[in-house]
């Protein structure tokens, strides 16, 4: 995996760890794998640890979870994960075709980070605090096209299947492909952009 920079004291949200780790629940020796790495020490009533939604966590520790979960299920079970998070997010009203929670994406994944313990979009003032790099919404006109580009330290394989993964929860039939010509943060690029269509 690339790493792409980002800002120093930036923190994800509890929700968004707990996405991941639904998402991967049916390989038990992951989970637990990435419950440490995220350096976890909620437990539950019986004693196992577990993600707190309301709990902030090191964006560091998080993109290692990242780096685990490719070492162990590789490219492909980056994308598979990609593709099973968007089933467990809540999304914000409005969001209601795939349009519109491609446009959304950038706003939905601010919220999810804070930098200095100040969210990274406010939804009262429309602020939204840079540092952990951007999802860019570009419509095709006149098509059920949106080329979506990507500059976050997040994996490439990942967010492919993220984006396919939200596509589809309105457009089952929506594809997505990885643009190369334009370069790849797995490669030593700034950005990937991907193709969706339905």
């Amino acid at each position: 995996m690339a790493k792409v920079p980002y800002a120093p004291g930036i923190t994800v949200s509890g929700t968004s760890a707990r996405a991941v780790i639904e998402a991967v629940k049916s390989f038990s020796v992951l989970v637990a794998e990435l419950l440490q790495v995220l350096k976890v020490e909620t437990r539950d009533a019986s004693g196992a640890l577990v993600i707190d939604a309301n709990a902030w966590y090191p964006v560091e520790h998080y993109l290692e979870a990242y780096k685990k979960i490719d070492t162990l299920l590789g490219g492909r079970g980056l994308e598979k994960i990609g593709t099973l998070v968007p089933k467990n997010a809540v999304l914000p009203p409005g969001l209601s075709d795939a349009h519109s929670v491609l446009a959304g994406t950038d706003i939905a994944f601010h919220m999810n980070h804070c930098r200095d313990g100040t969210p990274m979009f406010d939804p009262a003032t429309g602020q939204m605090l840079e540092g952990i790099g951007h999802y860019a919404y570009r419509p095709v006109e006149g098509k059920k096209e949106v080329h979506m580009v990507c500059d976050t330290p997040y994996p490439c394989r990942f967010d492919q299947g993220l984006l396919k993964g939200f596509a589809q929860r309105f457009e089952p039939t929506a594809t997505l492909v990885h643009d190369l010509s334009t370069g790849c943060r797995a490669k030593g690029g700034a950005s990937c952009t991907y193709i969706i269509t339905w």
